[in-house]
């Protein structure tokens, strides 16, 4: 019996294990993307919620290296030493509040995806040190570490430097591509874009990233339908969400909701199910189509502890078993219907303009950008029941019909769209032929 007593399996993992299922689990774009995180989280434990101005993140990729870098701050050897190169977060450990780090993993899945060496060094203002680590070696060891092999003081330049070398061959591969690396910039751009608004500069082999404003059309006529809703609130660490659904440019390839856990972009342009797109048997919701090439969604959660928050280890793409998520993706529907609808009603006036007022294609011309920083939260999206009529003339209405093929085709001399700007078009045409003398 006490023999048997001690009897257990054995569940401990293998570095194996990590090093493949980890490189596995992630694409290289996003492996990448994580490593931009953490120079994001420096920055937030630097300047808190106040700017990010002066602040850098510097990528510089060939098919011989990887390197990044960053003036945030720097990782301090107590939290290099205990948790920063452990796999998954520790218990003890204290989270940066509001951080976008939020698993753990996203270093070392990083460092595992690009290759097979890499060295990452760390100066704050009180010390500095460096880990070099030989993947090949670390996994014949029987120890989970790797050395630390220069500690010395802190300076003012704080910052952190990982530099990766002996790349795997089809990182490198597409390293040398122009293509992959216009995607990156295009994808890093997109990630981090209120960050980028916030002042913190990325730039990728010396090419500052661009910094687009998220903006959405607005006037007196025009609303943005916005909601904004705590949920948790009787607990330590709330989640807010903050939802706004209205019209921009005509651009199919960014139509659509985008979704943020803590300022860094989740998922999106999306046009799916996963959004409420085609909901209820397109009864509720239509499916996506580019007759909504207008459409933007915008939902950001946000919280200080990001465990809360419904993303995936990979940040990647939503949590759809997470209550929250759902809850918030009913109130995302009830905003996007009405703004869909009014898509729908401008494109059936281009097929049939209105003969005595101006198409509501004219209000939305009107209306002008606005940051969703400026935008009032909630309100309703509100279709604009009236619009600008035509410059009132004082006089008669004259009518008069004739065969459709031929309205048809005195359209198209005139250039019109409508009967009844035939109707004034060939009443000038008469009148300056045969009445302009006359008084």
């Amino acid at each position: 019996m006490e023999e048997d007593r001690r009897l257990v399996a054995n569940a401990a993992p293998t570095k194996e294990f990590f090093i493949w299922m980890l490189g596995r689990d992630i694409e290289l774009i996003p492996a990448i993307v994580d490593l931009v995180d953490n120079c994001l989280d420096g920055a937030r434990r630097l300047r808190e919620d106040r700017p990010f101005d002066g602040l850098w993140v510097r990528l510089d990729i060939t098919p011989a290296e990887f390197r990044i870098s960053d003036n945030c701050g720097g990782i301090p050897l107590e939290i290099a030493r205990k948790y920063a190169f452990r796999f998954g977060r520790a218990a003890e450990m204290k989270a940066t509040p509001h951080s976008v780090g939020q698993f753990g993993v996203g270093m070392k899945r990083a460092l595992f995806k690009l290759g097979t060496h890499f060295r990452v060094s760390s100066v704050t203002a009180s010390e500095s040190f460096e880990v070099d680590g030989d993947v090949p070696a670390w996994q014949q060891a029987a120890e989970w570490e790797f050395p630390i092999t220069k500690v010395a003081a802190g300076n003012d330049e704080r910052g952190t430097r990982i530099v990766v070398e002996a790349l795997h061959p089809s990182v490198a591969d597409r390293f040398s591509r122009q293509a992959f690396l216009a995607t990156l910039a295009e994808d890093l751009s997109r990630k981090h874009q209120p960050a980028m608004g916030r002042g913190l500069a990325i730039s990728l082999n010396g090419v500052p990233l661009n910094v687009n404003v998220m903006e959405l059309l607005q006037s007196d006529q025009l609303p943005v339908a916005t909601k904004e809703v705590n949920f948790f609130e009787d607990e330590t660490y709330p989640v807010q969400v903050k939802l706004y659904a209205g019209l921009s440019s005509s651009e199919p390839q960014d139509a659509g909701w985008y979704v943020y856990c803590n300022g860094r972009l989740i998922l999106g342009p999306d046009q799916t199910v996963v959004t409420g797109w085609g909901e209820g048997d397109e009864q509720a919701v239509p499916r996506y189509h580019n007759r909504y090439a207008r459409f933007r969604g915008y939902a950001f959660f946000d919280s200080d502890d990001s465990s809360r928050l419904p993303w995936t280890t990979t940040k990647t793409g939503v949590d759809m078993n997470s209550d929250l998520y759902q809850a918030a993706r009913q109130r995302m529907i009830t905003l996007m219907k009405p703004v869909l609808e009014f898509l729908r009603i401008i494109e059936r006036e281009r097929e049939n303009p209105p003969d005595d007022m101006l198409p509501l294609e004219s209000v939305v011309a009107s209306a002008r950008p606005v940051s969703l920083e400026l935008v009032d939260i909630d309100r309703s999206f509100s279709r604009p029941r009236a619009v600008t009529p035509r410059p009132p003339v004082e006089g008669q209405s004259i009518q008069y019909r004739r065969p459709i093929a031929q309205i048809e085709q005195a359209k198209r001399v005139f250039g019109v769209s409508s009967a009844s700007a035939v109707g004034e078009k060939s009443f000038d045409y008469f009148y300056a032929r045969e009445c302009g003398e006359e008084e």
